[in-house]
C-alpha cells in the first residue's frame, strides 16, 4: 500500500518540526508525506525546503478543503491511499499497519478516536465520545483515510467550505461505503481550549454545528465561530 499523507498548513512550523520527523520514521518509505501550505508567513516554506523527504505545495488558493484537494491531485497514480493529518496532532505509532489492515478488512474509509495532549477531565469526556460513530462525534482532528476509489468516486472535499468541509465529506462517505472508527486514539493539542476555555470552545462548536445541520451560509458559520473564540 502506498500512502500519501496530507497536511494542510497555515503557519504550523514549529507543530511540523515536532510532526514531520515521527511521521517520516513511521512511513519508512512506504508513502509520501505533502505540506499543502495556504499562505504561511512564519518560515514554514523556508524549513521545509530544507526537508528532503517532504513535498511542499503552495496552494492557491487558501481554506483546508481547497488546499487537501489540491496536494491530493499531486501524483495521482502512485498512490493507493490518502491520509489526511492537522499540524497539530499525532497519529499513533504503527498508523500505517492500521489503516492498511482497516482497508483490507473492507473499509475504504475511516478514521481514529482521539485523545488531548491534556488531562483536563472535561476533555477526556470528548475523547470519550469519539468512540462513537455519530456525526457529532466525528471532525478531521481525528484523521481520515480514504483510498483512491473512495475519494474519486466522492469527488474530494467539498473546496467551497471554509468550516466544517470534514462533516462533510463524511456524511457523503457514510451514505456509500462503510466507515470504520479505528479503535486507537491520535493524540490531539488542546491549544484552542487553553486560549479560550473548555466551555467557550464546546459552546462555539455546538453553535456552528446546529447552523450547518440547519443550513447556514459558510461565510455566516466562519464569522460566529471567530467572533466566539480568540486564535490560538
Amino acid at each position: 500500500m502506498r500512502l500519501h499523507l496530507i497536511i494542510p498548513v497555515v503557519n504550523e512550523r514549529k507543530n511540523l518540526q515536532r510532526l514531520l520527523p515521527y511521521l517520516l520514521d513511521e512511513l519508512a518509505g512506504r508513502g509520501t508525506i505533502t505540506v499543502a501550505d495556504g499562505g504561511s508567513t512564519d518560515g514554514t516554506e523556508e524549513y521545509l525546503g530544507r526537508q528532503a523527504r517532504v513535498q511542499y505545495l503552495s496552494c492557491r488558493q487558501r481554506g483546508r478543503a481547497q488546499q487537501m484537494n489540491e496536494a491530493a491531485a499531486l501524483d495521482t497514480a502512485d498512490y493507493d491511499v490518502m491520509y489526511f493529518v492537522h499540524a497539530d496532532t499525532r497519529p499513533p505509532a504503527g498508523f500505517y499497519a492500521d489503516i492498511r489492515r482497516s482497508v483490507a478488512a473492507g473499509h475504504p474509509v475511516g478514521c481514529y478516536r482521539f485523545r488531548f495532549d491534556s488531562a483536563h477531565p472535561l476533555l477526556a469526556i470528548n475523547a470519550f465520545c469519539t468512540r462513537f460513530n455519530g456525526l457529532a462525534c466525528r471532525g478531521g482532528d481525528q484523521s481520515l483515510y480514504l483510498t483512491r476509489e473512495a475519494w474519486d468516486e466522492l469527488g474530494g472535499f467539498n473546496g467551497e467550505m471554509q468550516i466544517m468541509e470534514d462533516y462533510d465529506i463524511i456524511q457523503r462517505a457514510w451514505e456509500r461505503f462503510p466507515f470504520r472508527v479505528i479503535p486507537r486514539a491520535v493524540t490531539v493539542s488542546a491549544r484552542k481550549y487553553r486560549a479560550n476555555s473548555w466551555l467557550r470552545v464546546q459552546l462555539a462548536n455546538l453553535t456552528v454545528f446546529r447552523m450547518y445541520k440547519k443550513g447556514a451560509p459558510q461565510r455566516a458559520m466562519v464569522e460566529e465561530y471567530r467572533r466566539r473564540l480568540r486564535p490560538w
